[in-house]
Order: C-alpha cells, then structure tokens, then sequence
C-alpha cells in the first residue's frame, strides 16, 4: 500500500511507517504514542498539518493503542494503517475498540493464483490455452504441499520449509492462544490442534471430538468448546456448518485449518490424501472470494454451499477421481442442487474437464488448477 501511494506521486515524507515490535520500543503505552508523531513533526516541521498516511505494524503489542488511533481519526487529516497478529488483535475487537472507524481486511497466506504468479508465470485469460499451463499444474503440487506462507515459499529446501512451519505451528498458533486466553491445560490444546491438522475436512461434533480427546487427556467436556472457538477467532481453524433452512444451529460441522501445509508439518497420515488437500484448497479460496458457506447432507453430501446474502449461488463438489466415484458425488452434487434450485454446479477434480445436463441440470467438471486461478464471476465481498 505504501508503494503504491508512492506511485501515485505520494511524497515520501508524508508515509511514517513504524514496527513496534521494535526493541527500542518496548515499554511503550498508548499514553506516549503521541512521542512517533513528535519525532516526525521534528524531522519535517513543514509537515504540520498535512495529509499524512501511518503504517503502524504489530499495533497490538502496545497497551491502550485504541484512544490514540481514534483521536488521530478524528483529526480528519490521518489515513490509518494498522496491522497485527489475529491471535491478538481480532477484528471484533478492532470493531468495539473503534466503534465503527475501521475497515478491517483479513490477510491470508498467499492464494494459487498469487502463489503462480510470485513464481514467475503471468496469470492471465490465456494461461489455460497456453504452454506456461503445465507449469501451473506442477506448480499446484508444490502448493498443496506447502502452501501459501510467504516464508516457506522462499525457502531454500523441503527440510527448511517443514523447520519454518512447525515453528510457525508451535510459536505463532500455539504459544499466541496460550499467552491471549491464559490457557492452562496446554496438553488439551496441543491434542486439540492435532485433531484438526489429522482430520481436516472432515465432519465431527464437539461432543465427539471431547470424547475422543478425553481418552488421551484429562479434560472436562467444557473445554474443547471454548478451545475450539479460541483456534477459530484466531484464524487457524474455519468451522463449515451444514446448510439448514432452519435458524438452529446443528451439533455437526466441518472443521478445516488454516493452510494445506498445516497437514504436511503436523499431520500423522502415511498417504498423500489428495482429496483432503483438494477440498481444504478449495475453502481456503471460497473464504477469500467471500459468502457465508456450508456442507450439504440430506440423504446424499455435497462439499460447499456458497450463500451470499439471501440467495445461494453456488455448489460445489470436490473429487479427485471422478471416474472412480462419479455415482457418489454427482447424486451429492444433484441432491443439493435440487433442493435448493440451483441450475448449474461444480464438481472440481485432478484432470477431468468436461460440461454435462444430467435431469435438466448443467454439472460442469473442471480441473483444481484452473478453478483456483479463475476470476470469481460475483464480486469480491
């Protein structure tokens, strides 16, 4: 944002940028932050009273940053950026503190198609007609391996990608929720993020997944409630409920976790599980294109329910191997779109690229690699 203010003709002298996760500003309150703006206004006196536009990075480890930021908004003369780490700094929170001033922006790890085009290759309306296609599709391999995370992508080797991730697993998720909530039962935690990293994708009750944890751990069965709201407020875990006309909230959901790699550092599996990395990249891009989203289960299942605002747009089923388990997934895919009057769906496979009316509906196959870099038809919410 900064750059681009820059090419816009944006004077440098106007954009103040500061980490506060710098050393020399530890100990810093909300009550002093007034101290940045006095540095700057020393350097560039001819400043006073001009547009200037605040980067301010990691704003959360600053107690009481809420009153300033909102007495500089009220100043009019102030554009705000500021960033920090969900598992300290939730939009909910930014939203109370604010009362209404802020506009939050959720940053995700990078998306396929940003992931293709940090590689190099140019993503655009050709690409699926183009030679650099087999690129993208061997570039997808590498994606639902490792993911988005900038810093595992620069990695010099597999071997450092995995030490990267697991420090971002067990610093970053782990140790933030654990200094936010003030957890003790710190083995229920751990068991808990395992759980979810293992079976990704895959439906359970809180009730059952207590169960389950309580046979390896001392816990109470009010714990992994809260627990798990905690992993889903922090932005590791995204919660599916099954779709229902009815305003009651159904015991089981589909839970699925923040990455793909999350499953190649953490997970216990001996298989690749290529339908698991399929779907959970399939989310992670309908989460970015926005809606409210749902799994469908009434006699048969299909994947993704994509509502936005009153009405349902979408539905989408994933499967790797179409051939072997065409009977399956086209009758989930039928199902859901019948019941909820939908005349086209989307069923996302390896390789299988093909559009067929099955009973007056139209079932369009298309490949992962070329649904994940396709612009949304709907806009961006």
């Amino acid at each position: 944002m900064a750059n681009e203010l820059l090419e816009r003709g944006v004077p440098r002298e106007r954009l103040v940028l500061v980490n506060f996760e710098d050393e020399r500003l530890v100990g810093l309150t909300g009550e002093r932050l007034g101290l940045v703006l006095d540095a700057y206004y020393e350097l560039y006196p001819d400043r006073v009273g001009d547009e200037l536009h605040l980067f301010f990075d990691e704003i959360q480890v600053v107690p009481g940053w809420e009153r300033f930021i909102a007495r500089l908004f009220e100043e009019k003369r102030f554009r705000i950026r500021i960033t920090g780490s969900s598992s300290k700094l939730l939009s909910k929170e930014i939203a109370t503190a604010l009362r209404g001033r802020a506009v939050t922006t959720n940053l995700y790890p990078m998306s396929f198609r940003e992931f293709v085009a940090y590689k190099g290759v140019a993503v655009t309306e050709k690409l699926p007609y183009s030679r650099d296609r087999f690129k993208a599709v061997k570039l997808l391999e590498e994606y639902l391996a490792w993911g988005g995370f900038f810093e595992a992508v620069n990695a010099a080797d597999d071997a450092e990608r995995r030490r990267i991730l697991s420090t971002h697993l067990d610093l970053v998720v782990y140790k933030d929720l654990v200094e936010r909530y003030g957890i003790k039962n710190l083995a229920v935690l751990k068991a808990l993020i395992r759980r979810y990293v293992a079976n990704t994708t895959r439906k359970t009750s809180l009730a059952r997944l207590g169960a389950t944890i309580r046979e390896a751990t001392a816990v109470s069965k009010n714990t992994v409630g809260p627990y798990t709201g905690f992993l889903e407020d922090a932005g590791f875990l995204h919660v599916l409920p099954k779709f229902s006309h009815r305003l009651s909230r159904n015991a089981v959901s589909k839970y699925y976790v923040e990455d793909p790699v999350f499953k190649t550092v953490a997970g216990h599996s001996f298989s690749p599980d290529l339908g698991a990395r399929y779907e959970q990249a399939v989310l992670l891009e309908l989460v970015r294109r926005g809606g409210d989203l749902f799994f469908f289960d009434e006699q048969a299942e299909c994947d993704f329910i994509v509502k936005r605002g009153t009405r349902i747009v979408d539905a989408i089923q994933v499967c790797v191997d179409p051939e072997a388990a065409r009977e399956r997934e086209l009758k989930g895919l039928l199902a859901a779109m019948s019941t909820l009057r939908l005349a086209r769906g989307t069923i996302v496979t390896a390789s299988h690229e093909a559009e067929e009316t099955t009973d007056g509906k139209t079932v369009r196959y298309v490949p992962l690699w070329r649904w994940l870099l396709e612009r949304p038809s709907h806009p961006l919410r």
